[in-house]
């Protein structure tokens, strides 16, 4: 992709020049033979001095965009390529503008396979023998297939990926919305046992009431007892003294009934 052709800027012999276009070709030619001995820059600039030679305008922008693009300042030979196509009925020129345009689109840090494909269309449509045109064309074709797999497969990628974040937020969804119902679950049986224990200790203090009321009945039973007995003793004590008192009056024995 980096094949140049110059093209030399020739006067046809015969002609009387003035002095200002002889100065204007001696940068031609002087821009040729820097570009032989690969002294770009001071090419480039050499050309640029001799573009307003009347006649050979496209010739010498065409050349100092080859320099331009030669010393890989790839942005100004660009435009300076543009200048040559837009100032020029050559086809010569054309093709080779059109053709280095292209190579220009592949030599980006970021490759544009299409813009170069564009480009080398039009080279061929000046120049359908164009073989190198022709070779590039093929060379920006398979770039642009292999672009496009990557960015298939990188979409193909980021697809999967958007696939498993949803994935993966909705299984933490559903494991909070699990431990919700947990911790639901939890409260609710939380508030069960307190029930229960709440209707324990209500039923523990019913049955220990009710222990205490029967205990108190059987203490009453009990003292009613004792009250007997103790009135029982007291009766036996006054039958005693009345009968001792009876005796002193009557040595009769009086019989108990019991």
């Amino acid at each position: 992709m980096k094949k140049f052709l110059y093209i030399v800027a020739l006067l046809m012999p015969g002609l009387a020049l003035a002095q200002n276009d002889l100065k204007l070709k001696g940068h031609l030619i002087d821009g040729v033979e820097s570009f032989k001995s690969e002294e770009y820059e001071g090419a480039s600039m050499s050309f640029a001095s001799g573009e307003s030679l009347e006649g050979y305008e496209d010739i010498a922008t065409y050349n100092r965009a080859l320099s331009l693009l030669a010393s890989e300042n790839l942005e100004d030979a660009s435009a300076a390529f543009s200048n040559a196509l837009e100032n020029t009925e050559s086809p010569m020129i054309k093709s080779r503008s059109w053709y280095n345009k292209g190579n220009l689109a592949l030599m980006n840090e970021q490759p544009d396979p299409e813009t170069a494909i564009d480009a080398y269309k039009s080279a061929l449509r000046i120049d359908p023998n164009y073989q190198e045109a022709r070779h590039n064309l093929a060379v920006a074709y398979k770039l642009l297939e292999q672009q496009q797999q990557q960015q298939e497969q990188q979409q193909d990628q980021q697809d999967q990926q958007d696939q498993q974040d949803q994935q993966d937020q909705q299984d933490q969804q559903d494991q909070q919305d699990q431990q919700d119902q947990q911790d639901q679950q939890q409260d609710q049986n939380e508030q069960q046992d307190e029930q229960q224990e709440q209707q324990q200790d209500e039923q523990k203090q019913g049955e220990q009431e009710q222990q205490e009321q029967q205990i108190e009945k059987q203490l009453s039973k009990e003292e009613m007892a004792r009250i007997l007995e103790n009135l029982e003793n007291e009766e036996e004590k006054i039958q005693e003294k009345l009968m001792k008192t009876k005796s002193k009056g009557s040595k009769r024995k009086i019989e108990k009934e019991w």
